[in-house]
């Protein structure tokens, strides 16, 4: 089992509640973890300590030692940790949650987007907020160019093939990429049907260019900081905006 599942598993026997004194001698919190495991996956103990400090390291958990016998000092979530735990939308303070949400929620997603957001979203678990916010960027603009590739489908040969010559030249630019990528579309606006088109500029428009301008801010010596918060809400948005952008592309894909 990896690092992000044994979190993730904790999370879960945490808010469901039990024996979660940490032990001595015998390791009562660990026992239950392991018993919540598939049998063909089990944590290791080690594994377990770890994933209990990186939940404590993270505000997502919290000894409590008023017991005199430190035996007896239990493991309980904090406010964030139960919001982590509750939470069915993908919440990146559960990473392995976040990223199964993302995998379900687009299933069509490229091997290179999927990558660049995981190092997004466990830069983020490491608090290393702007190497976070350069990855999701990096993320949003695979995405992106992913699907402006798959629009060449409902144009001509030589449309098409001017058209990829844009997208895919490696001297361009992203913004000169993703502005021909918008006026095609725009252009196209009556293939789409309501479920792709409603909404659709503002999210390109809105959050796209938020997570560019992050990254490319980041990315640069500028002193730029990057608050928790602002790394959690864009890797929330980001669930939105990519499946967003590949229904899209399943779309055009069946044109």
């Amino acid at each position: 089992m990896i690092a992000s599942d044994v979190q993730s598993l904790l999370l879960e026997v945490l808010a469901r509640g039990g024996d979660t004194r940490l032990g001595r001698g015998r390791h009562y919190f660990s026992e239950n973890v392991r018993a919540a495991a598939p049998k063909s996956d089990q944590p290791t103990y080690h594994q377990i300590m770890e994933a209990v400090w990186s939940l404590i390291a993270q505000g997502l958990a919290y000894i409590d030692y008023s017991q005199s016998a430190a035996e007896n000092w239990e493991l309980h979530l904090t406010e964030s940790g139960r919001a982590a735990a509750a939470d069915e939308e993908g919440n990146p303070d559960d990473p392995a949650g976040y990223m199964r949400r993302l995998l379900s929620s687009v299933p069509g997603i490229s091997d290179v987007v999927k990558g660049y957001a995981q190092e997004a979203l466990l830069a983020y678990n490491a608090r290393l907020y702007r190497a976070s916010a350069v990855m999701l960027g990096v993320a949003s603009e695979a995405a992106v160019l992913d699907v402006a590739a798959s629009l060449a489908n409902t144009m001509k040969e030589s449309e098409a093939r001017q058209y990829l010559e844009t997208v895919n030249a490696k001297k361009q630019n992203y913004i000169a990429k993703f502005e021909v990528f918008q006026q095609k579309l725009r252009s196209k606006k009556d293939l789409l049907p309501e479920e792709v088109a409603n909404g659709f500029d503002l999210m390109m428009n809105a959050v796209g260019d938020l997570l560019r301008v992050y990254r490319n801010d980041a990315g640069h010596p500028t002193g730029l900081l990057v608050s928790r918060d602002d790394c959690f809400i864009h890797l929330r948005m980001f669930l939105l905006y990519a499946k967003k952008l590949y229904l899209l592309k399943s779309h055009l894909a069946r044109i």
